[in-house]
């Protein structure tokens, strides 16, 4: 493996006591990217009818005096939800909220992953990754980003995961154990706001632990107690205090919904199994290869092309002419690939592949590795992309969320693999990047339908479904109501008109209420505090079988449309948005 350093410099003099007065040119254009794309991405989402909705409510909720588990149901940790109330409580019931603390965890995500990418490349490497890293996980309109996503604790987790492995780097470079403590509360708090998230962190972090410096086996053993202690007291405190007002029990079931969970089988989308596993392999590969031949093949024809005399006098013309060229080549070989073979998909889009030949790449490579200086940060980062990808048995799913660390150990592996022509995948890498952040860019201009209250705007890019959601908020608010049902999905509702549900249950999804007496369970629970207002929409749930929501869930559809009074049917792409109220209000 290539040192990714020729510097003299002692690690911890060169990337702790630098001070960063020199202006890092690189990081200036990584911020440039984030503020391009954070701009673009603004408010803007794909998925009204899913989790967004209850990711906005529960810290609503809790603002109001609702304890977390008790009063509302998640599967989650605590600390996305209770930090979101905090910024609620700081700065209004806005829905901007959430986009400005997402825009900011998302920064700091962009500076860890730049670190550590400039840790192990050099700097135009590290740009390219980070900014790759912006465009395929971070920033889009899809439910898996950092700006408006299915899980508001995943992004937080995000962030402290690539902290524990910054400070156990630090660790690294200084043997200082203030950095150690550090990277063990980073990962208890990466546990609290998402679980999967803390395993992996804490699991990669023991890793480095055990792989740093030439120590005996009491000093790893003292290392990785204190890791785990201060890890599991981190995680262990918040839910101590919680349940002193709700039942261990409560919290157990809540984060570990097994009977819930069983229903996600019927969906082939949450299903896992060896024989996937290796089709997604397979076929995200092909992607790849075809796709970097098509870049590479480009990149190669345009500096050809750029050697005539008229490019001799200025590097700086014959550069731009050289990506100008290879952009375009490239285009026209995607649209032929396209027409002829139906390819329609980028070669970075996907890197599942990248999974099994990471990790046979370090097998292949161990002696190497060991003497390697920084052989201990290589390998936390394998073990963290191979537990957090785990419970999707090692292929990426919920691509931005949990892609993260493929993306990063995919560019060094690479930096190091191609030293000899490092200057032409970077510019192949560089071609793919502008192609499909321009695509990107263009998918979220199409996002310019509001859907408007007081309490802030979403977009999107169904022109009849923000006319819906507005004229359903414009009933509501007429209706002067403050109890208001939402179900099964589009709960964003009741947070863009400041009413409540009575409902401990935000989304109705079959794993909400799984069998008949779950049904009448919520049913009996709302006849003793019934809402004002229900809105419905019967939509399709066709993923894990079902035709619509009164297919599997019948008790309560009798409830709503035989009990209570129709006043509003409101035309949606779903079918219709109906609003009924108590037959005497």
């Amino acid at each position: 493996m290539v040192n990714p350093s020729n510097s003299s410099v002692p690690l911890d003099k060169k990337f702790l006591h630098k001070g960063y007065l020199q202006v890092d040119y690189w990081l200036v254009a990584v911020l440039v990217c984030y503020t391009l794309f954070a701009w673009a991405n603004w408010g803007k989402s794909e998925y009204l009818f899913w989790d967004i909705g209850r990711e906005a409510e529960i810290p609503a909720r809790i603002l109001a005096g609702q304890l977390l588990y008790r009063d509302v149901e998640t599967f989650y940790g605590p600390l996305a939800y209770y930090a979101n109330a905090l910024a609620l409580l700081l700065f209004g019931h806005h829905l901007e909220v959430f986009y400005t603390v997402d825009l900011g965890l998302t920064l700091a995500a962009t500076l860890l992953f730049y670190r550590l990418a400039k840790r192990l490349m050099n700097a135009p490497w590290a740009t390219l990754c980070t900014v790759y890293m912006l465009i395929y996980c971070a920033l889009g309109p899809g439910l898996f980003n950092f700006i408006l996503p299915y899980s508001f604790g995943g992004v937080y987790a995000t962030v402290f995961c690539l902290l524990a492995i910054t400070t156990l780097d630090c660790y690294a470079c200084t043997g200082r154990l203030r950095w150690l403590v550090a990277a063990a509360i980073a990962c208890g708090l990466a546990g609290l706001a998402k679980q999967e998230y803390g395993v992996a962190a804490l699991g990669s972090v023991l890793v480095g632990t055990n792989l740093y410096f030439p120590q005996n086996l009491r000093t790893r053993l003292e290392r990785s107690i204190i890791v785990l202690v201060v890890a599991l007291i981190c995680v262990f405190l918040p839910f101590a205090l919680l349940a002193q007002q709700v039942s261990w029990e409560t919290i157990h079931l809540s984060l570990f919904p097994i009977h819930q969970l069983s229903v996600l089988n019927r969906n082939t989308f949450f299903q896992v199994s060896p024989a996937k596993t290796l089709h997604i392999w397979w076929h995200t590969f092909k992607d790849f290869l075809f796709g970097s031949l098509v870049v590479l093949a480009s990149v190669i024809a345009a500096q050809w092309f750029s050697k005539f005399r008229w490019f001799r006098r200025s590097k700086w013309l014959k550069s731009l002419f050289d990506i100008i060229a290879s952009v375009v080549l490239a285009r026209i070989g995607f649209s032929l690939l396209s027409r002829i073979f139906h390819w329609n998909t980028s070669p970075l889009e996907n890197l599942s592949w990248f999974i099994p030949v990471s990790v046979g790449w370090f097998a292949l490579n161990l002696r190497q590795l060991i003497r390697n200086k920084d052989a201990a940060l290589l390998w936390t980062l394998l073990v963290f992309l191979l537990l957090l990808n785990f419970r999707w048995l090692f292929y990426i799913n919920f691509y931005g969320l949990y892609a993260p660390p493929v993306a990063l150990l995919f560019f060094i592996l690479l930096y190091n693999f191609t030293p000899a022509n490092r200057r032409l995948i970077w510019n192949s890498l560089l071609v793919c990047i502008l192609i499909f952040s321009s695509q990107k860019l263009g998918e979220l201009a199409q996002y310019r339908y509001a859907i408007q209250s007081s309490y802030g705007t979403l977009y999107t890019a169904n022109a009849k479904m923000a006319r819906a959601f507005n004229q359903t908020i414009n009933v509501i608010n007429t209706s002067k109501a403050k109890s208001v049902l939402v179900l099964p999905e589009g709960s964003i509702l009741t947070f863009m008109t400041g009413t409540y549900s009575p409902s401990r249950i935000i989304t109705f999804q079959p794993i909400a209420l799984p069998d008949e007496k779950a049904q009448q369970d919520f049913v009996s629970s709302m006849k003793k505090k019934p809402p004002e207002l229900i809105v419905y929409l019967d939509m399709p749930f066709r993923e894990v079988g079902y035709r619509n929501y009164a297919e599997f869930n019948p008790i309560v559809d009798r409830w709503i449309t035989q009990e209570h009074k129709l006043i509003s049917v409101v035309p949606e792409d779903q079918g219709v948005i109906r609003i009924y109220a108590r037959e005497f209000r």
